[in-house]
Protein backbone atom coordinates (compact mmCIF):
# COMPACT_ATOMS: atom_id res chain seq x y z
CA UNK A 1 0.00 0.00 0.00
CA UNK A 2 2.76 2.41 0.96
CA UNK A 3 4.53 1.62 -2.30
CA UNK A 4 1.36 2.46 -4.25
CA UNK A 5 1.02 5.74 -2.36
CA UNK A 6 4.64 6.62 -3.15
CA UNK A 7 4.18 5.77 -6.86
CA UNK A 8 0.99 7.82 -6.98
CA UNK A 9 2.77 10.82 -5.49
CA UNK A 10 5.58 10.46 -8.02
CA UNK A 11 3.59 9.74 -11.18
CA UNK A 12 0.00 10.83 -10.49
CA UNK A 13 -1.53 13.97 -11.99
CA UNK A 14 -1.54 17.30 -10.15
CA UNK A 15 -5.08 16.90 -8.80
CA UNK A 16 -4.30 13.43 -7.39
CA UNK A 17 -1.08 14.55 -5.75
CA UNK A 18 -2.87 17.45 -4.11
CA UNK A 19 -5.62 15.11 -2.82
CA UNK A 20 -3.13 12.68 -1.23
CA UNK A 21 -0.98 15.44 0.24
CA UNK A 22 -4.05 16.89 1.95
CA UNK A 23 -4.84 13.44 3.44
CA UNK A 24 -1.27 12.99 4.70
CA UNK A 25 -1.28 16.54 6.08
CA UNK A 26 -4.51 15.93 8.04
CA UNK A 27 -3.13 12.71 9.55
CA UNK A 28 0.08 14.46 10.61
CA UNK A 29 -1.93 17.36 12.07
CA UNK A 30 -4.01 14.90 14.11
CA UNK A 31 -0.89 13.26 15.54
CA UNK A 32 0.63 16.66 16.39
CA UNK A 33 -2.54 17.89 18.15
CA UNK A 34 -2.75 14.65 20.20
CA UNK A 35 0.90 15.04 21.28
CA UNK A 36 0.30 18.67 22.26
CA UNK A 37 -2.86 17.74 24.23
CA UNK A 38 -1.02 15.03 26.16
CA UNK A 39 1.96 17.27 26.84
CA UNK A 40 0.00 20.34 27.96
CA UNK A 41 -3.01 18.58 29.60
CA UNK A 42 -5.17 21.10 27.71
CA UNK A 43 -8.67 20.44 26.31
CA UNK A 44 -8.44 22.67 23.17
CA UNK A 45 -5.82 20.58 21.30
CA UNK A 46 -8.09 17.52 21.77
CA UNK A 47 -10.84 19.43 19.93
CA UNK A 48 -8.51 20.22 17.00
CA UNK A 49 -7.26 16.62 16.98
CA UNK A 50 -10.83 15.31 16.76
CA UNK A 51 -11.69 17.71 13.92
CA UNK A 52 -8.66 16.77 11.80
CA UNK A 53 -9.22 13.05 12.54
CA UNK A 54 -12.83 13.24 11.29
CA UNK A 55 -11.74 15.01 8.08
CA UNK A 56 -8.94 12.49 7.53
CA UNK A 57 -11.36 9.56 8.03
CA UNK A 58 -13.86 11.06 5.59
CA UNK A 59 -11.18 11.39 2.91
CA UNK A 60 -9.53 8.01 3.65
CA UNK A 61 -12.05 5.97 1.64
CA UNK A 62 -11.52 8.07 -1.46
CA UNK A 63 -7.77 8.00 -0.88
CA UNK A 64 -7.80 4.17 -1.03
CA UNK A 65 -9.77 4.30 -4.30
CA UNK A 66 -7.30 6.78 -5.73
CA UNK A 67 -4.29 4.61 -4.91
CA UNK A 68 -5.94 1.41 -6.18
CA UNK A 69 -6.83 3.00 -9.48
CA UNK A 70 -3.38 4.35 -10.20
CA UNK A 71 -3.88 8.00 -9.29
CA UNK A 72 -6.98 8.93 -11.32
CA UNK A 73 -8.74 10.94 -8.65
CA UNK A 74 -11.05 12.82 -10.94
CA UNK A 75 -12.63 9.69 -12.41
CA UNK A 76 -13.14 7.88 -9.06
CA UNK A 77 -14.14 10.69 -6.74
CA UNK A 78 -15.79 13.09 -9.15
CA UNK A 79 -19.55 13.35 -9.32
CA UNK A 80 -21.54 12.80 -12.50
CA UNK A 81 -21.74 16.56 -12.98
CA UNK A 82 -17.98 16.91 -12.59
CA UNK A 83 -17.36 14.15 -15.13
CA UNK A 84 -19.79 15.88 -17.44
CA UNK A 85 -17.75 19.06 -17.05
CA UNK A 86 -14.61 17.10 -17.87
CA UNK A 87 -16.21 15.75 -21.05
CA UNK A 88 -17.27 19.26 -21.94
CA UNK A 89 -13.74 20.50 -21.30
CA UNK A 90 -12.28 17.84 -23.59
CA UNK A 91 -14.76 18.91 -26.25
CA UNK A 92 -13.65 22.52 -25.86
CA UNK A 93 -10.05 21.41 -26.10
CA UNK A 94 -10.76 19.59 -29.35
CA UNK A 95 -12.49 22.71 -30.68
CA UNK A 96 -9.48 24.82 -29.70
CA UNK A 97 -7.12 22.39 -31.42
CA UNK A 98 -9.31 22.47 -34.52
CA UNK A 99 -9.26 26.27 -34.43
CA UNK A 100 -5.50 26.25 -34.11
CA UNK A 101 -5.25 23.92 -37.10
CA UNK A 102 -7.43 26.22 -39.17
CA UNK A 103 -5.39 29.21 -38.06
CA UNK A 104 -2.20 27.33 -38.78
CA UNK A 105 -3.38 26.54 -42.30
CA UNK A 106 -4.26 30.18 -42.85
CA UNK A 107 -0.89 31.29 -41.58
CA UNK A 108 0.83 28.67 -43.69
CA UNK A 109 -1.00 29.89 -46.77
CA UNK A 110 0.01 33.45 -45.98
CA UNK A 111 3.63 32.43 -45.48
CA UNK A 112 3.62 30.54 -48.77
CA UNK A 113 2.19 33.60 -50.54
CA UNK A 114 4.81 35.86 -48.98
CA UNK A 115 7.57 33.43 -49.91
CA UNK A 116 6.29 33.35 -53.49
CA UNK A 117 6.22 37.15 -53.65
CA UNK A 118 9.71 37.34 -52.16
CA UNK A 119 11.00 34.85 -54.73
CA UNK A 120 9.45 36.93 -57.52
CA UNK A 121 11.02 40.13 -56.14
CA UNK A 122 14.43 38.47 -55.91
CA UNK A 123 14.13 37.25 -59.48
CA UNK A 124 13.29 40.78 -60.70
CA UNK A 125 16.12 42.23 -58.58
CA UNK A 126 18.54 39.77 -60.11
CA UNK A 127 17.47 40.76 -63.63
CA UNK A 128 17.82 44.51 -62.94
CA UNK A 129 20.82 44.69 -60.60
CA UNK A 130 22.92 41.60 -61.21
CA UNK A 131 25.13 40.87 -58.21
CA UNK A 132 25.35 44.45 -56.88
CA UNK A 133 22.20 46.56 -56.45
CA UNK A 134 24.02 49.46 -54.80
CA UNK A 135 26.54 49.86 -57.61
CA UNK A 136 24.09 49.44 -60.52
CA UNK A 137 21.25 51.62 -59.19
CA UNK A 138 19.63 54.21 -61.48
CA UNK A 139 16.77 56.64 -60.81
CA UNK A 140 14.37 54.48 -62.83
CA UNK A 141 15.44 51.26 -61.11
CA UNK A 142 15.09 52.91 -57.70
CA UNK A 143 11.52 53.97 -58.48
CA UNK A 144 10.62 50.41 -59.57
CA UNK A 145 12.28 48.98 -56.47
CA UNK A 146 10.12 51.07 -54.13
CA UNK A 147 6.98 49.87 -55.93
CA UNK A 148 8.12 46.25 -55.97
CA UNK A 149 8.67 46.19 -52.20
CA UNK A 150 5.44 48.13 -51.51
CA UNK A 151 7.22 50.97 -49.71
CA UNK A 152 4.66 53.33 -48.20
CA UNK A 153 4.55 56.96 -49.32
CA UNK A 154 5.25 58.01 -45.74
CA UNK A 155 8.81 56.69 -45.83
CA UNK A 156 12.11 58.30 -44.87
CA UNK A 157 15.71 57.75 -46.02
CA UNK A 158 18.08 56.27 -43.43
CA UNK A 159 21.58 54.86 -43.30
CA UNK A 160 22.51 51.85 -41.17
CA UNK A 161 26.19 52.00 -40.34
CA UNK A 162 26.32 48.51 -38.84
CA UNK A 163 24.06 45.61 -37.85
CA UNK A 164 26.09 42.47 -37.21
CA UNK A 165 23.19 39.97 -36.83
CA UNK A 166 21.75 41.07 -40.19
CA UNK A 167 25.19 41.34 -41.84
CA UNK A 168 24.69 44.98 -42.70
CA UNK A 169 27.60 47.38 -43.06
CA UNK A 170 27.19 50.98 -44.25
CA UNK A 171 23.99 50.41 -46.21
CA UNK A 172 21.34 52.99 -47.15
CA UNK A 173 17.64 52.26 -47.13
CA UNK A 174 14.09 53.52 -46.82
CA UNK A 175 12.16 53.17 -43.56
CA UNK A 176 8.45 53.28 -42.81
CA UNK A 177 6.02 52.08 -40.15
CA UNK A 178 3.40 49.44 -40.91
CA UNK A 179 1.35 47.04 -38.74
CA UNK A 180 3.15 48.08 -35.57
CA UNK A 181 6.61 47.45 -36.99
CA UNK A 182 9.49 49.48 -38.35
CA UNK A 183 10.26 48.22 -41.85
CA UNK A 184 13.43 49.09 -43.74
CA UNK A 185 14.17 48.32 -47.38
CA UNK A 186 17.95 48.04 -47.41
CA UNK A 187 19.88 48.60 -50.62
CA UNK A 188 23.10 46.66 -50.30
CA UNK A 189 24.63 44.29 -52.84
CA UNK A 190 21.11 42.87 -52.80
CA UNK A 191 17.87 44.62 -51.86
CA UNK A 192 16.37 43.10 -48.71
CA UNK A 193 13.92 43.81 -45.92
CA UNK A 194 14.66 44.38 -42.25
CA UNK A 195 11.74 44.46 -39.80
CA UNK A 196 11.48 45.07 -36.04
CA UNK A 197 8.41 45.58 -33.79
CA UNK A 198 8.04 49.14 -32.48
CA UNK A 199 7.56 47.74 -28.97
CA UNK A 200 11.29 46.96 -28.93
CA UNK A 201 12.31 50.40 -30.19
CA UNK A 202 11.42 52.63 -27.23
CA UNK A 203 15.01 53.60 -26.37
CA UNK A 204 17.85 54.69 -28.64
CA UNK A 205 21.31 54.31 -27.11
CA UNK A 206 24.39 56.21 -28.22
CA UNK A 207 27.78 54.71 -29.05
CA UNK A 208 30.19 57.63 -28.85
CA UNK A 209 33.59 58.46 -30.31
CA UNK A 210 34.17 55.64 -32.81
CA UNK A 211 37.49 56.18 -34.57
CA UNK A 212 37.31 55.70 -38.35
CA UNK A 213 39.46 55.96 -41.46
CA UNK A 214 37.93 58.36 -43.99
CA UNK A 215 38.96 56.28 -47.02
CA UNK A 216 36.99 53.28 -45.71
CA UNK A 217 33.73 55.13 -45.12
CA UNK A 218 30.80 54.45 -47.47
CA UNK A 219 32.97 53.81 -50.52
CA UNK A 220 30.37 52.00 -52.68
CA UNK A 221 27.59 54.43 -51.84
CA UNK A 222 29.73 57.41 -52.86
CA UNK A 223 30.64 55.76 -56.18
CA UNK A 224 27.05 55.61 -57.46
CA UNK A 225 25.75 59.07 -58.41
CA UNK A 226 22.07 58.31 -57.76
CA UNK A 227 22.73 56.85 -54.30
CA UNK A 228 25.32 59.50 -53.47
CA UNK A 229 22.84 62.28 -54.24
CA UNK A 230 20.02 60.61 -52.31
CA UNK A 231 21.92 59.58 -49.18
CA UNK A 232 24.91 61.91 -48.68
CA UNK A 233 22.83 64.10 -46.29
CA UNK A 234 22.36 61.03 -44.06
CA UNK A 235 25.99 59.96 -43.73
CA UNK A 236 27.63 60.33 -40.29
CA UNK A 237 28.75 63.69 -38.92
CA UNK A 238 32.48 63.34 -38.33
CA UNK A 239 34.45 65.18 -35.66
CA UNK A 240 38.19 65.71 -35.57
CA UNK A 241 40.12 65.21 -32.36
CA UNK A 242 43.82 65.37 -31.50
CA UNK A 243 44.94 62.14 -29.83
CA UNK A 244 48.62 61.48 -29.14
CA UNK A 245 49.76 64.21 -31.51
CA UNK A 246 47.72 63.02 -34.48
CA UNK A 247 44.28 63.95 -35.80
CA UNK A 248 41.65 61.24 -35.46
CA UNK A 249 38.25 61.17 -37.17
CA UNK A 250 35.37 60.19 -34.87
CA UNK A 251 31.68 59.44 -35.35
CA UNK A 252 28.74 58.61 -33.08
CA UNK A 253 26.19 55.91 -33.80
CA UNK A 254 22.62 55.58 -32.52
CA UNK A 255 21.46 52.09 -31.62
CA UNK A 256 17.93 50.66 -31.77
CA UNK A 257 17.03 47.19 -30.50
CA UNK A 258 20.61 46.68 -29.27
CA UNK A 259 22.14 46.00 -32.68
CA UNK A 260 20.86 48.33 -35.43
CA UNK A 261 23.35 51.21 -35.52
CA UNK A 262 22.09 54.26 -37.40
CA UNK A 263 24.05 57.35 -38.41
CA UNK A 264 23.33 60.50 -36.39
CA UNK A 265 21.72 62.17 -39.40
CA UNK A 266 19.21 59.31 -39.71
CA UNK A 267 17.83 59.94 -36.23
CA UNK A 268 15.71 62.96 -37.16
CA UNK A 269 14.19 60.97 -40.03
CA UNK A 270 13.23 58.14 -37.69
CA UNK A 271 11.69 60.67 -35.29
CA UNK A 272 9.21 61.50 -38.05
CA UNK A 273 7.94 57.91 -37.96
CA UNK A 274 7.70 57.04 -34.26
CA UNK A 275 8.67 58.25 -30.78
CA UNK A 276 11.67 57.10 -28.76
CA UNK A 277 13.99 58.58 -26.17
CA UNK A 278 17.74 58.94 -26.55
CA UNK A 279 19.98 57.77 -23.72
CA UNK A 280 23.63 58.84 -23.51
CA UNK A 281 26.01 56.87 -21.33
CA UNK A 282 28.22 59.39 -19.51
CA UNK A 283 29.52 59.47 -15.92
CA UNK A 284 28.32 63.06 -15.54
CA UNK A 285 24.74 62.03 -16.26
CA UNK A 286 24.87 59.36 -13.54
CA UNK A 287 26.35 61.74 -10.94
CA UNK A 288 23.69 62.18 -8.25
CA UNK A 289 25.28 65.44 -7.04
CA UNK A 290 25.06 67.11 -10.44
CA UNK A 291 22.10 69.41 -11.13
CA UNK A 292 19.37 67.96 -13.40
CA UNK A 293 19.43 71.33 -15.22
CA UNK A 294 23.10 70.76 -16.08
CA UNK A 295 22.38 67.20 -17.27
CA UNK A 296 19.59 68.43 -19.53
CA UNK A 297 21.79 71.04 -21.20
CA UNK A 298 24.63 68.50 -21.50
CA UNK A 299 22.36 66.07 -23.39
CA UNK A 300 20.86 68.78 -25.62
CA UNK A 301 24.33 70.16 -26.38
CA UNK A 302 25.52 66.70 -27.47
CA UNK A 303 22.49 66.24 -29.75
CA UNK A 304 22.99 69.70 -31.25
CA UNK A 305 26.66 69.06 -32.01
CA UNK A 306 25.69 65.79 -33.68
CA UNK A 307 23.06 67.45 -35.87
CA UNK A 308 20.01 65.93 -34.18
CA UNK A 309 18.91 69.32 -32.85
CA UNK A 310 19.09 72.47 -34.95
CA UNK A 311 20.71 75.58 -33.48
CA UNK A 312 17.29 77.17 -32.96
CA UNK A 313 15.95 74.05 -31.26
CA UNK A 314 19.01 73.93 -29.00
CA UNK A 315 18.67 77.61 -28.03
CA UNK A 316 14.98 77.15 -27.24
CA UNK A 317 15.74 74.16 -25.01
CA UNK A 318 18.54 76.04 -23.21
CA UNK A 319 16.23 78.99 -22.54
CA UNK A 320 13.62 76.62 -21.10
CA UNK A 321 16.23 75.17 -18.74
CA UNK A 322 17.39 78.62 -17.62
CA UNK A 323 13.77 79.72 -17.07
CA UNK A 324 13.34 76.75 -14.75
CA UNK A 325 16.70 77.28 -13.05
CA UNK A 326 16.03 81.01 -12.49
CA UNK A 327 12.89 80.29 -10.47
CA UNK A 328 13.22 81.74 -6.93
CA UNK A 329 12.23 78.32 -5.58
CA UNK A 330 15.74 77.16 -6.63
CA UNK A 331 18.28 78.25 -3.99
CA UNK A 332 20.50 81.06 -5.26
CA UNK A 333 23.66 79.07 -4.48
CA UNK A 334 22.48 76.18 -6.66
CA UNK A 335 21.49 78.61 -9.42
CA UNK A 336 24.91 80.32 -9.45
CA UNK A 337 26.85 77.05 -9.21
CA UNK A 338 24.92 75.41 -12.07
CA UNK A 339 25.23 78.40 -14.44
CA UNK A 340 28.98 78.59 -13.74
CA UNK A 341 29.40 74.83 -14.36
CA UNK A 342 27.60 75.09 -17.71
CA UNK A 343 29.81 77.97 -18.86
CA UNK A 344 33.11 76.61 -17.49
CA UNK A 345 32.58 73.22 -19.13
CA UNK A 346 31.87 74.84 -22.51
CA UNK A 347 28.20 73.85 -22.71
CA UNK A 348 27.15 77.51 -22.90
CA UNK A 349 28.97 80.70 -24.01
CA UNK A 350 29.73 83.29 -21.25
CA UNK A 351 26.93 85.60 -22.52
CA UNK A 352 24.38 83.25 -21.03
CA UNK A 353 25.43 84.29 -17.52
CA UNK A 354 23.95 87.76 -18.05
CA UNK A 355 20.81 86.26 -19.53
CA UNK A 356 20.40 83.86 -16.58
CA UNK A 357 21.04 86.61 -13.98
CA UNK A 358 18.52 88.92 -15.67
CA UNK A 359 15.84 86.21 -15.66
CA UNK A 360 16.54 85.47 -12.00
CA UNK A 361 16.18 89.15 -11.03
CA UNK A 362 12.95 89.49 -13.02
CA UNK A 363 11.43 86.45 -11.35
CA UNK A 364 12.50 87.57 -7.87
CA UNK A 365 11.00 91.05 -8.43
CA UNK A 366 7.83 89.40 -9.65
CA UNK A 367 7.58 87.40 -6.43
CA UNK A 368 8.16 90.55 -4.30
CA UNK A 369 5.54 92.51 -6.30
CA UNK A 370 2.96 89.76 -5.84
CA UNK A 371 3.61 89.67 -2.10
CA UNK A 372 3.26 93.47 -1.90
CA UNK A 373 -0.09 93.36 -3.70
CA UNK A 374 -1.38 90.68 -1.33
CA UNK A 375 -0.41 92.77 1.72
CA UNK A 376 -2.06 95.87 0.21
CA UNK A 377 -5.31 93.96 -0.23
CA UNK A 378 -5.30 93.03 3.42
Amino acid sequence: MLRKIWNTLRHGDGRTKSFLLWEIGLILATVIFVCVAIGTHSFLPWVFAAATAILAAAMAKDAVLVVKNGGHAGKQTGSLNERGDEIKDFGDEDTEKSGRKKKSKKEKKKEEQEAKEQEEREREDEEEFGDNALASMTAEKLKKLLIRYKVKQEHVPVVIDLCVPERVRQAPGFAWVEDGSLKILLIDRKARMLERPLSKLQVMEVERGIAVKASNEYVELRENEVMKKAFTPYLPRYQKKEIGGRTVLLKNLYILDEDIKFTSTSVNELKKLFSFRIEIADRRLSDMDLSPHYKKVFTDSFLWRDGILTLQEFKAKVEQVIESLADPAVPYGEFELTVSAMINSGLLPPEYRNFANARREEKEKGVVTKKGKKKGRK
